[in-house]
This record gives C-alpha cells, sequence and structure tokens, in this order.
C-alpha cells in the first residue's frame, strides 16, 4: 500500500486559514450591530425602563410604608382624642375658677363645679348725724365665697355663705332645673324676684350701699319659683314665686321656717324689646313691673335705715303685721356707650296691728287696733365711664387695668343718686309710730367715684347725705331730725 505523500506544511496553513476566516465573519457581524445609532437608542431605553421600574418598585414600597404610618398616626389620635373626652375641663379666669366634665352637644357640660366670691372692706365716716345710733367705723360688708356649678345637666346649684359684718349668714342655697328654658323651676333661698335694683350683683352696684328704696321691698327669701330668661330670644324674663315672707329689707337670715301658714306671691316682668337690634340708643334700654301679695302676722316689723344704717324710722312697741302686705314696683334701666341709668318707684300697703296699754291706775286703758297703711318710695341714679367703657347692669370690664408703669390707670366712673321714702302720716296719728323718735320721710342724696383697677378690683370712694321731716324733739313739739352725712369707701376683690 502506497503512503500519501502530499506536504504537511501547506495543508497546515490552509487549515489555519480557514479557520480564521469563519471566526472572523460572525465578529464583524457583530462590531456592525454594536456601532448601529438605533440599536444603542433602544438598549439606552430599555436601561432607563429598567431604573424605572426600580424606581417604581422602590416608591410603592414607601407608599405602602407611608400608609402604615398614617393609620398608626390615625390610631394614636383617636386614641388621644378619646383619652381628651374623657379628661375634665380645668379652667382659671377672671370669672373664676371652674372644673367640669368634657363638653357635648354644643359645649355643654353634664357636671361642672365652680369657686368665685367676693370681699368687700369699707370704712365709714359720719361728719354729721348727731341722732345716728352707729359710730364711724372700719368693717367688712361682705366676705363670700361662692361655690355653684350643674350636675346631671339639667339641675344648677348654688352655695353663698356670708362671713361679713362680724357674723355668719347663709345668703344663697338653690337648685335650679333647667330641662325646659322657657320654665325653669328653682327653690331654696335666694333673691325674691321683685326690686331691679336689689337683683343686681353686689359687685356692679354703682354705690357701696343700695339706695332708701330697699326698706319698702323684700330681700332673700326662701320658696319655689318658676320662671325664665330666655323667652323671644332673651328679650323678655319673668318670674312668678311662692315664698314664705320677710319684712322689707330683711333677709331670712337666722331661720328658714316660717312662723305662720301666710304666704307670699311674688311675681316679675322684664323686657328688653330692642336688645338684638342694632340701633345702639335703644338696645340699652330695659323696663318692667313687679309685685307682691301676701298676709303676714307676727312681731317682726320692718326698720327704716339710712345710707349709713343709721335707724330714722321704727314703730312702737306692740306694733305687729296683721294681715295684708302688697306691693308693686315699676322699674326701668338704659345704657348707651358710656352712660348708665336706673329707675324705681315702690309701694308698700300693709296692714299692722297695735296692742298696747296707756296710762295708769284709773286713767289706765288697752288700744287693739288693726289699720292698714301705705308707705311709698323712688330712686332715680345716673352713671358715666369716663374713660370711654360701655355701662351695663352688670361688671364693667376696664380697657386697660391698673398699671401705672406704662401709663394705664384702669377705669374711672362717676355717679350720683337720689332716692326718698315716705311713711303715710296717720301711721303717726294713730299711735303706730312715735313722731318724735322716727321720721315721716327720709331723703338722700349721694354722689360717687369708682376706680375699676382690673376686671375683678374695684374701689369706691362715696359721700351720701340724708335729710329728714320729723324724727325729733318731743311729742308734743316734734322737730326734724338732723341731716346725716357720711363719706364711705369700698375696696373690693372678686371673681
Amino acid at each position: 500500500m502506497r503512503k500519501c505523500t502530499l506536504p504537511i506544511l501547506p495543508v497546515l496553513l490552509a487549515a489555519v486559514i480557514t479557520g480564521v476566516v469563519l471566526a472572523a465573519r460572525p465578529a464583524r457581524a457583530q462590531s456592525r450591530l454594536a456601532t448601529d445609532p438605533k440599536d444603542q437608542e433602544i438598549e439606552l431605553l430599555k436601561s432607563e425602563i429598567q431604573k424605572l421600574e426600580s424606581r417604581v418598585d422602590t416608591l410603592e414600597g414607601l407608599d405602602q410604608r407611608v400608609k402604615v404610618i398614617d393609620r398608626k398616626l390615625e390610631v394614636q389620635q383617636e386614641a388621644q382624642q378619646q383619652k381628651a373626652l374623657e379628661l375634665p375641663i380645668i379652667k382659671v379666669s377672671d370669672e373664676g375658677f371652674s372644673l367640669s366634665s368634657p363638653q357635648h352637644d354644643g359645649g355643654v357640660s353634664d357636671y361642672s363645679i365652680r369657686f368665685s366670691g367676693i370681699i368687700q372692706g369699707d370704712g365709714r365716716f359720719f361728719p354729721s348725724g348727731a341722732d345716728k345710733n352707729v359710730g364711724s367705723t372700719f368693717f367688712l360688708n361682705r366676705v363670700r365665697p361662692i361655690l355653684s356649678g350643674t350636675v346631671g345637666k339639667y339641675y344648677d346649684f348654688n352655695i353663698t355663705p356670708d362671713f361679713g359684718q362680724g357674723k355668719v349668714t347663709l345668703q344663697d342655697a338653690y337648685l335650679n332645673m333647667t330641662y325646659f328654658k322657657q320654665a325653669q323651676v328653682q327653690g331654696g333661698k335666694y333673691k325674691a324676684p321683685f326690686d331691679l335694683e336689689r337683683l343686681q350683683s353686689a359687685r356692679d352696684l354703682e354705690f357701696s350701699e343700695r339706695s332708701e328704696i330697699q326698706i319698702l321691698v323684700p330681700n332673700r327669701d326662701t320658696g319655689i319659683e318658676v320662671h325664665s330668661e330666655s323667652l323671644f330670644g332673651g328679650r323678655l324674663s319673668y318670674q312668678a314665686a311662692l315664698m314664705n315672707g320677710v319684712p322689707n329689707n330683711t333677709a331670712s337670715d337666722t331661720t328658714d321656717l316660717d312662723t305662720n301658714d301666710g304666704k307670699d306671691f311674688v311675681g316679675r316682668i322684664f323686657a328688653t324689646p330692642f336688645k338684638l337690634t342694632e340701633n345702639e340708643w335703644l338696645k340699652g334700654l330695659g323696663f318692667g313691673f313687679a309685685g307682691s301679695y301676701g298676709d303676714e302676722r307676727g312681731a317682726t316689723t320692718s326698720v327704716y335705715k339710712t345710707y349709713g344704717m343709721s335707724t330714722w324710722f321704727s314703730y312702737n312697741k306692740g306694733v305687729t303685721a296683721s294681715g295684708l302686705r302688697a306691693r308693686l314696683e315699676p322699674q326701668l334701666y338704659y345704657y348707651w356707650r358710656s352712660l348708665g341709668l336706673m329707675a324705681e318707684y315702690a309701694q308698700d300697703e300693709h296692714s299692722l296691728n297695735l296692742f298696747n296699754t296707756f296710762g295708769s291706775g284709773p286713767t289706765k286703758h288697752l288700744i287693739n287696733r288693726t289699720d292698714t297703711f301705705t308707705d311709698t318710695g323712688y330712686f332715680a341714679q345716673a352713671s358715666y365711664l369716663l374713660t370711654g367703657e360701655d355701662a351695663s347692669y352688670g361688671w364693667v370690664k376696664p380697657y386697660h387695668p391698673f398699671d401705672p408703669r406704662n401709663g394705664f390707670w384702669g377705669a374711672w366712673e362717676v355717679a350720683a343718686r337720689i332716692s326718698n321714702v315716705s311713711a303715710q302720716t296717720r301711721q303717726f296719728q294713730l299711735g303706730f309710730a312715735s313722731p318724735n323718735v322716727s321720721a315721716k320721710t327720709a331723703t338722700e342724696w349721694a354722689a360717687g367715684v369708682n376706680w375699676y383697677l382690673s376686671h375683678n378690683v374695684k374701689w369706691q370712694f362715696d359721700y351720701a347725705n340724708t335729710f329728714f321731716d320729723g324724727g325729733a324733739g318731743t311729742k308734743a313739739l316734734p322737730k326734724d331730725r338732723p341731716n346725716e352725712s357720711v363719706f364711705e369707701s369700698q375696696l373690693q376683690i372678686s371673681f
């Protein structure tokens, strides 16, 4: 067998060249593809899409985390709100200190308690008044811590003791049921719903003492009443009360028990018809009428006193209440900007019994007489705020409380008043009163300056002069009692 004798070197070279050529063809194809611009754009777009998809995945994860955090915050807020609804509300302001349950239904609390008070320190000095039975003195006129509040949403209460004038007295203690706003029911001890000046808070008075007309009207009494201050949008208020009955200008201080079966019917209606209007000339006008009727019998009778608390009229020994007692009183006030006016007329008709003996020996005789008399009185008052604050039936809040370092001096007010009470002459003629001991009339003129240092502090400076008809001399030759003048200053803090 013959062997192949082809040259080996040429064969190997040819194989290498063939392999190189075959391998170079796909490489050149790939090079052309990589260098094509459209292909590059496609690759870039793919790359951006991948990045966007990665970002979307990241954002979806963040959004889910945010939703989880938001829900946690919502749960926390709901828990805090629920906790806040269960917490009591504590309030401290110029109106006092209060604690109440959480509010609902338009800001109403079912339970609340409020502590407030008033302290009045007075200095009273008499430049004249030879027949007075009191002296110049410093004293605490009123010291009244006041506890009031609401239980069960519809039941308001008030407890007001008084530690002033060296004695302890329960001034007010009552419950007021407010379920029906147009017919609230109040029971306990409180101011009889009668006199406009008496119903004004002692904190808000223009003078340190009320006028002479208080001699003819009741003070505080014990009983029950139906009342409302919300008729016709607050334009009309009314009170209708059944009360034990007290002598004029007297409160049931020593006992809340009545000593007889007679009771007093007391009613009052008061209108502020322009209260909701924008007419500033009319919106401050208020007027009304009060009346009372009762049958009272007992040993206690009224005693009439001056501004300085000196007695100018009292009944003779043996005079007692004996039947009819009827009072009536028209009343009004008017407030316009810094001006305030108030006026009243009062009439008191009362039946009295005189049981006494006169003379001695053969001339001794017994008198037992019953008769009815009518005493009358009036008062008119004007005030003006020199510093421009608005006058009102309530409290005056100064625009700028007392702060001399910054040039503020509080609010300043001037006031003037006249009041008169006349006892019917027949009481003297029939022996119920003595003309040389008790005056027939007393007319008081008073002027004052009020300094409101802050929302809670007031300082009053008053001067009053009272003129009398009768009340001195002898039975055979009575004469007028000397005029009585008094300076009285009162420093008050209330909250």
